[in-house]
């Protein structure tokens, strides 16, 4: 399974005692996976049609608990798509209005009879407790989330304006900033920052979503510094080989020409001990020298040794 569906999976299972959120979650499926359908005469059913057995067993006892609504389970295979496989939850006309006038899609007109008047729920959002319930509904209806080894992206693909709104109203009041981007006529929320999209899991109640997007963010820290360690480690390793070898080169060169006699006796010990042992350290060559001299003292006399072989080669100096 993919994070987003083990993130979906782990909000189906969060628990929630009070009838507003309830409600609001309801709210949020509806507007994302539910559908209404006039039957002629006044009559209404609804339809939400999912493609998570999770995701429809929540909102089936949703229903139950909220409405005392038992809704009709069926499956519809799509031959098209690979064979795959649908849930459909139905609510027939009978019971299609007690759910809707809980919604607010339907109210009683002057005669006292149930009326359309509105075709998306009546949103109550200024509880936190209702806006995490409807996030957590738009997330399990509409979220997606990519695996965090690959990148940080979590989309609410909102097919209305109300919809969205809720969204971003929700997405506020967590002071997380959201983009748009349109796709196929669909209008998308979009969150990048990975502590963004932790601090909407953990509102939403997807606690275990966010320690494993955590702990993935720590290791490509981790892994990101030691390459970044590795590279520049690397980088100064061949630096300093490219330098030693010019280095080299310039002694060379110096010990073939007729000014190499002009050099003072210490200078012509270093460059001597330089071209024998090629490999060895500052530190290391200064003990090799008669009488022997630090690291310091290596690294005078090689400077000077390197600038004045600059100087009569006519090439630029590379220090040691």
């Amino acid at each position: 399974m993919s994070f987003s569906s083990d993130c979906k999976e782990e909000l189906c299972r969060v628990v929630s005692d009070k009838p507003c959120d309830r409600l609001m979650e309801l709210s949020a499926l509806y507007m994302t996976l539910g559908a209404l359908s006039l039957l002629g005469l006044g009559q209404v059913s609804v339809q939400f049609t999912v493609e998570s057995p999770a995701i429809a067993r929540r909102i089936f006892v949703l229903l139950q608990k909220e409405t005392q609504i038992l809704a009709q389970l069926h499956y519809v295979t799509h031959a098209r798509f690979g064979g795959r496989r649908k849930c459909v939850l139905t609510i027939g006309p009978k019971q299609a209005p007690r759910l809707l006038e809980r919604l607010g899609i339907m109210e009683k007109n002057e005669e006292g009879a149930l009326a359309l008047r509105a075709t998306v729920p009546r949103l109550t959002l200024s509880r936190d407790c209702c806006r995490r319930a409807f996030l957590r509904g738009a997330l399990l209806g509409c979220g997606t989330l990519s695996n965090p080894e690959h990148g940080y992206h979590l989309e609410f693909a909102a097919r209305d304006e109300a919809l969205r709104l809720g969204i971003a109203k929700c997405l506020q009041s967590l002071n997380v900033p959201v983009k748009q981007i349109k796709r196929r006529d669909v209008v998308s929320l979009y969150v990048k920052q990975s502590d963004h999209i932790s601090d909407i899991l953990t509102a939403a109640g997807a606690h275990r979503a966010v320690t494993t997007l955590e702990s993935m963010r720590v290791r490509k820290q981790v892994l990101g510094s030691v390459n970044r360690a590795m590279n520049c480690d690397n980088a100064n390793l061949q630096k300093q080989m490219d330098a030693n070898q010019r280095q080299l080169r310039l002694i060379a060169r110096l010990m073939e020409s007729d000014r190499f006699t002009a050099l003072s006796p210490a200078l012509q010990a270093i460059a001597r001990a330089r071209a024998e042992a090629p490999d060895l350290s500052l530190e290391e060559l200064g003990k090799t020298l008669t009488p022997p001299i630090g690291k310091s003292g290596v690294n005078h006399r090689m400077r000077r040794l390197l600038r004045f072989a600059a100087e009569e080669l006519g090439e630029q100096e590379t220090a040691p």
